[in-house]
C-alpha cells in the first residue's frame, strides 16, 4: 500500500517510531485499568460463538448476569471478530484485546499519512499530519482512560474512508469502488455512533470533490460504494436498527448517560491541559469535580492557526477551500460539545444515542490533525524540515505523557476470566441491551442454569452452549421448567420434533415451558427472525456481488 521514494522514507519511518513508543503500556504489564474493562470479556464471548459456529455472533452465552443477553445484534462486532482471528493463533484473550487495540492505533497513523501525503502531496505533510493524529490527547483518552475500542477502530477508520475516496476520483476502478465500500461497511460495522457523526462530513467531501472537477462518474461510483458498504454491514446495522425497540435502549440514554450531562465548555477543549483518568462529570457548584481530560492540545491548536494563517498564502482554490472546509468541521463538532448547542441536540433526536456530546471530539482531532500539514504548501523547503522537526519535538513533549494507563494490572489471563474479576465484568454488563420481556436486571448473577418450577422432574445431561441449550428430562407429573436465559425473537423450544410454546411472563422474562409425563430430550436454540435473514443475505449478496466486479475488466 505504501509506496514512498527511498529519500522520503525517513519522515514515514520516524512517525511511525513515534507512534510506536505510545504502545510502550502494553509490554509493561499483563494487562491495565480502562473504563471500559469488557474488552477481553466481551472477545471471549465473541469466541464462544465462533465455537458454536453462530455467525454472525448476535447472542453471547455469560453477559447479562449470566443469563446472557444479544450484544453483538447491537454493539459493532468487527474489531472482536478481528480478535477472535487473533485469539485463535495466540491462544490468549489478553494478548489479544492488545492487538485490536494496537492495530487501530497504528493503523489510524498509518492512513493518516496516506491521506496527507495524498491530500496536500508532500511526505513531509503527510508524516506530520499523522504524528499529530497519533499523538492527540483524545486518541490517548479512548486508549488509555476509557479503553473505546468501537472509536479507537472508527478513528483509524475515518482517515481511510478519506483517502479511498480520493482514489477512487483519481482512478474511477472497481478496486477502489470496493475499498471505499469496504472501509465505510467497517465503520458501520465498527461503531455504528461514529459512522453517525461521520456521515454527513463523507457526503460533503464527496460533493466538494465532485466539484472540483465535476467527474460525473465519480459521483455516481461513489454512491454505489456507500450503498454497496451498508448492504456488506447490513448483517449488523439492519437488525439493531429495525429490533431496536427489543431491548431496553432507553437506559442507555437517562440519568448519567443523558447528553445534558457531559457538555464542556471551550476552555476544557482550548485551554486546559490537567490529566486524570476519572469519569465525565456535570460540575455543579459544591459538586464532585470532572475528572477527565477534553483538551484538543496545545500544540494541535497552534499548527491549526498556523494553517489558517498561511491560507492567504496559497493560490490554488482547491487547497484553499479544502483547508476551510476542515476547519468548519473542527469548528462545529467542538461547538457541538458546547452547552450553547443544546438546541441542536434537543431538535436532533438520535443525538441522544451519543450519550457524550465530548465523543464529537473525534470529528475535531481528525480534521485538525490533517490540516497540520497543509502548513506545508506554503512553507519553503528548508523552513519547512525545520518546522517538522521544531512541531513533532512540541506535540511529543507536551503529549507523551498522557499516554499511559492509570494502574497496571498484573494478572493471569486465568484470573482474568475466573473468581472476582470475571465476576466483575460480567455485572458491569448487566444492563447492556437487556431483553424488553425482563422488567428489571438481574439483582444478582444466575445461580443455576434451571429449575423445575412445578410438578415432579428431574433433570439430567444439561449441555448449553452460545445460543443453545439440550438437556432430558424425566417428568414424572406435568412439569414447568424455567431455563435461566433470557427470552429473546427467535428462541425456540422443543421435544424431540414438537415445538414447545414459550413462557416468558416473569420478572426476569426467562424462558419458561411446560412439559407433559415422559421422558423427552429437549433443545433451545436461538432462530433469525425474518429481519435477521434478510439482513444476513443482503451482506452475503454484497460480498459475492463484491468479488464479482472484481472479477470484471470494466466498471
Amino acid at each position: 500500500m505504501l509506496k514512498l521514494k527511498k529519500k522520503s522514507n525517513f519522515w514515514f519511518w520516524i512517525g511511525l517510531v513515534a507512534t510506536l513508543s505510545l504502545l510502550w503500556p502494553l509490554f509493561k504489564a499483563p494487562y491495565f485499568t480502562h473504563h471500559d474493562d469488557v474488552q477481553v470479556i466481551r472477545l471471549h464471548q465473541m469466541h464462544e460463538c465462533i465455537k458454536d459456529g453462530q455467525i454472525p455472533c448476535r447472542w453471547v452465552p455469560d453477559l447479562g448476569g449470566l443469563y446472557g443477553y444479544p450484544l453483538f445484534n447491537y454493539y459493532g462486532p468487527i474489531p472482536y471478530y478481528f480478535g477472535e482471528g487473533v485469539y485463535l493463533l495466540s491462544g490468549s484473550f489478553i494478548f489479544s484485546a492488545k492487538v485490536m487495540f494496537a492495530l487501530a492505533f497504528v493503523g489510524a497513523y498509518l492512513f493518516m499519512y496516506l491521506l496527507a501525503r495524498k491530500l496536500w502531496g508532500n511526505e513531509l505533510a503527510g508524516s506530520l499530519a499523522a504524528i499529530f493524529y497519533s499523538f492527540a490527547p483524545y486518541h490517548a483518552l479512548d486508549f488509555y482512560v476509557r479503553g473505546a475500542m468501537g472509536e479507537m477502530w472508527a478513528l483509524m477508520l475515518f482517515p481511510a474512508i478519506f483517502w479511498a475516496v480520493l482514489k477512487l476520483e483519481e482512478n474511477l476502478e472497481k478496486k477502489n469502488i470496493v475499498i471505499l465500500a469496504l472501509f465505510f461497511a467497517l465503520l458501520i460495522a465498527s461503531h455504528n455512533i461514529s459512522a453517525m457523526i461521520f456521515m454527513p462530513v463523507l457526503l460533503a467531501f464527496i460533493i466538494l470533490i465532485f466539484l472540483r472537477e465535476r467527474k460525473k462518474n465519480f459521483l455516481l461510483f461513489s454512491i454505489i460504494s456507500l450503498i454497496l458498504g451498508l448492504t456488506l454491514s447490513a448483517f449488523y446495522w439492519l437488525p439493531a436498527v429495525m429490533e431496536k425497540n427489543l431491548v431496553h435502549v432507553e437506559t442507555t440514554t437517562v440519568g448519567y448517560f443523558s447528553y445534558t450531562e457531559h457538555f464542556k465548555g471551550f476552555r476544557k477543549l482550548f485551554l486546559e491541559r490537567s490529566w486524570n483518568w476519572g469519569p465525565s462529570i456535570r460540575e455543579v457548584p459544591g459538586g464532585e469535580k470532572d475528572a477527565m481530560s477534553y483538551q484538543i492540545g496545545w500544540v494541535h491548536t497552534a499548527l491549526w492557526g498556523l494553517a489558517l494563517v498561511g491560507l492567504w498564502r496559497l493560490k490554488k482554490k482547491w487547497s484553499k477551500f479544502m483547508i476551510l472546509f476542515l476547519t468548519l468541521v473542527a469548528w462545529g463538532a467542538a461547538y457541538l460539545v458546547n452547552p450553547r448547542a443544546v438546541y441542536v441536540w434537543n431538535a436532533l433526536s438520535p443525538l441522544k444515542y451519543l450519550q457524550f456530546p465530548w465523543r464529537f471530539l473525534m470529528l475535531v482531532i481528525f480534521p485538525v490533525s490533517l490540516l497540520t500539514g497543509s502548513v506545508f504548501l506554503w512553507l519553503k523547503r528548508k523552513t519547512a524540515k525545520s518546522i517538522w522537526i521544531l512541531a513533532v519535538a512540541a506535540v511529543v513533549i507536551f503529549n507523551f505523557s498522557y499516554f499511559r494507563p492509570e494502574k497496571f494490572l498484573q494478572v493471569s489471563e486465568r484470573e482474568y476470566l475466573t473468581g472476582e474479576l470475571w465476576e466483575k465484568q460480567i455485572k458491569r454488563s448487566i444492563f447492556d441491551y437487556l431483553p424488553i420481556y425482563a422488567e428489571m436486571p438481574p439483582a444478582e448473577l444466575a445461580s443455576k442454569r434451571y429449575e423445575v418450577l412445578e410438578g415432579e422432574a428431574e433433570i439430567r445431561d444439561f449441555r448449553e452452549g452460545s445460543n443453545w441449550f439440550k438437556f432430558k428430562i424425566d417428568v414424572k407429573s406435568p412439569a414447568q421448567v424455567r431455563v435461566s436465559a433470557y427470552y429473546f425473537p427467535g428462541w425456540k423450544v422443543f421435544s424431540g420434533d414438537k415445538e414447545l410454546k414459550i413462557d416468558y411472563q416473569n420478572e426476569l422474562g426467562l424462558i419458561t415451558f411446560d412439559l407433559e409425563s415422559g421422558t423427552h430430550e429437549v433443545e433451545g436454540k436461538l432462530f433469525n427472525t425474518p429481519t435477521r435473514n434478510i439482513a444476513n443475505f443482503l451482506s452475503l449478496f454484497s460480498v459475492l456481488g463484491s468479488l464479482a466486479l472484481l472479477k470484471k475488466k470494466n466498471v
